[in-house]
C-alpha cells in the first residue's frame, strides 16, 4: 500500500510540474505577445508623429500669416496687425504701454468678430490711469461670462498697460462682496470699468471716470475684447 501510494504521489508531482511548466510557458507567451503589441503600437504612433506636421509656434504662424499662407479662418491682417488662431484663441502682438517692448496677447475673438460692437465716448484716454475698479453686479445672470470678461480685462490691464485692477461689487449681496469695495459709475470718484449685463454688446464711456462694458453671455466677452482692441490700436 505504501509503494502504491508513493507511485501515485510521484505521478501527481510530475503532472503538477508539467502543468506548472505549461502555465509558465503560457504566461511567457502572453507576455511576449503583449510586449510585441506595445512595440508595434509605439512604432505606428512614432511613424504617424513623424509624418504629421510639427506643431507650429505662434511666431511661426504670424510669419506665415504675413506671407499670406494662412486661410482666413486661421489668420488675417487687420489694420496692419497680424491675427492668428490657435487652440480656439486669437493671438496678436502689441507694444507694452510705457515700456514699448513687444508682448503677445490672446483673445476669445478676432477683430472681424467685433465690428458690430457699438462704441461711444473717448475710451482711449482711460488707459492713462494707473489703477481702476473692475466692478460687477453679483446678482447678474450667466455669471460665468461676467467672470470670464473680468478675468480677460484684468489680465491685460495688469500685464500690458500696467494698470492695477481692483475687483469690486456694485451691491453687497453675497459673501464674496463683503470684503470688496462697493462702487458704481455714479458713486465712485475713482476710475471704474463696470462689467454690465445688457441686451446688446456695447462699450460706453459714461463720464470721466467710468466705462460700461455691456453685453449678455458671449456678447459680454465680445464687448470686453472690443474695449481692449481700441486700447491696443487694433480697431479705431
Amino acid at each position: 500500500m505504501k509503494k502504491k501510494a508513493m507511485k501515485k504521489t510521484v505521478a501527481e508531482e510530475d503532472a503538477q510540474k508539467e502543468h506548472n511548466t505549461q502555465s509558465t510557458d503560457r504566461a511567457l507567451i502572453i507576455s511576449i505577445i503583449v510586449i510585441l503589441a506595445l512595440f508595434s503600437l509605439f512604432f505606428v504612433v512614432y511613424k504617424i508623429m513623424n509624418i504629421s506636421p510639427a506643431v507650429k509656434t505662434i511666431q511661426e504662424l504670424h510669419e506665415e500669416n504675413l506671407k499670406g499662407k494662412l486661410d482666413a479662418d486661421e489668420g488675417y491682417i487687420y489694420n496692419g496687425y497680424s491675427f492668428v488662431k490657435a487652440n480656439g484663441m486669437w493671438f496678436s502682438q502689441v507694444q507694452r504701454f510705457r515700456t514699448r517692448d513687444v508682448y503677445n496677447v490672446q483673445f476669445h475673438y478676432g477683430p472681424r468678430d467685433l465690428e458690430n460692437v457699438a462704441v461711444a465716448g473717448n475710451i482711449s484716454g482711460f488707459k492713462e490711469f494707473n489703477g481702476t475698479y473692475v466692478a460687477f453686479d453679483p446678482s447678474a445672470k450667466d455669471f460665468k461670462y461676467t467672470a470670464l470678461a473680468s478675468a480677460e480685462l484684468s489680465l491685460n490691464l495688469a500685464q500690458v498697460f500696467n494698470i492695477l485692477p481692483v475687483a469690486a461689487c456694485t451691491q453687497n449681496l453675497t459673501k464674496a462682496c463683503y470684503t470688496r469695495p462697493i462702487v458704481n459709475c455714479s458713486s465712485s470718484t475713482r476710475p471704474v470699468i463696470y462689467i454690465e449685463n445688457a441686451d446688446k454688446p456695447a462699450v460706453i464711456r459714461e463720464n470721466n471716470a467710468c466705462i460700461r462694458v455691456m453685453g449678455n453671455g458671449t456678447d459680454l466677452v465680445k464687448a470686453t475684447d472690443r474695449l481692449l482692441f481700441e486700447w491696443f490700436g487694433f480697431m479705431p
